[in-house]
């Protein structure tokens, strides 16, 4: 049963999670630590992680611990920008998404064909707004400009204007965000940043199938964090 102390317990140790020194699927501090570090009781301490646990935030395995779940960067995301889908957000959310899974990964692969050296530094340079963004919404922004890169690099400018088109659907809509300012969780920073190398790395290295899978990964995993 949730009580002062154990909703202050659950919310220290959410901070804890959110802060990004955990990463998903990393193992978090035992009871008995975690008790220590929140000055709580044990009892309480799996009280909170009972919540946490019910929020999808951690996994519990018998006989080896509590872990953070690999979704935890997605579900922080969601509830730390207030979204709320209408249906017709949620319409739109799921239409462009699906688009950009027909066009973008090929649209990546002929990027990492024969990358530029300018290209190169503007994706280190977006990847760098991405960690400096100081709100959700300049984050999502930043996050979409990434992606733009590599449509304007394949050279396709009917592709450049799609993809200004889904961007600009999605930005009437503050990205389903309910909150302009709202902060980014350093979890959900790294996770989208360690994505998004990924499919830089690829590009760099002038793997074109490694480039595909990259952003089709991205992009379907954005659709799963869309469906918790």
């Amino acid at each position: 049963m949730s009580n002062g102390t154990t909703d202050r317990v659950y919310q220290e140790i959410r901070n804890l999670l959110r802060s990004g020194d955990i990463a998903p699927g990393q193992r978090i501090p035992n009871e008995r630590r975690l008790a220590e570090m929140n000055h709580a009781s044990r009892a309480q301490v799996r009280d909170a992680l009972l919540m946490l646990q019910q929020d999808g935030l951690v996994e519990r395995k018998i006989g080896s611990g509590t872990y953070l779940s690999m979704r935890a960067p997605q579900i922080i995301e969601l509830a730390e920008a207030h979204v709320a889908m209408s249906p017709e957000r949620s319409h739109d959310f799921h239409e462009t998404l699906e688009a950009r899974l027909m066009i973008e990964p090929p649209v990546a692969a002929r990027a990492a064909e024969a990358p530029t050296r300018e290209f190169v530094a503007e994706l280190d340079a977006a990847l760098e707004r991405i960690l400096d963004a100081p709100t959700w919404l300049q984050f999502k922004e930043e996050i979409y400009g990434f992606s733009r890169l590599y449509y304007v690099e394949a050279g396709n400018g009917f592709l450049c204007w799609t993809f200004d088109q889904i961007v600009s659907t999605r930005r009437a809509n503050k990205f389903d965000g309910g909150t302009e300012k709202a902060p980014v969780a350093n979890l959900v920073r790294k996770h989208f940043h360690e994505r998004l190398s990924r499919i830089a790395e690829a590009i760099k290295s002038e793997d074109p199938d490694r480039a595909r899978l990259e952003v089709e990964g991205f992009l379907v995993g954005m659709a799963a964090s869309s469906a918790l």
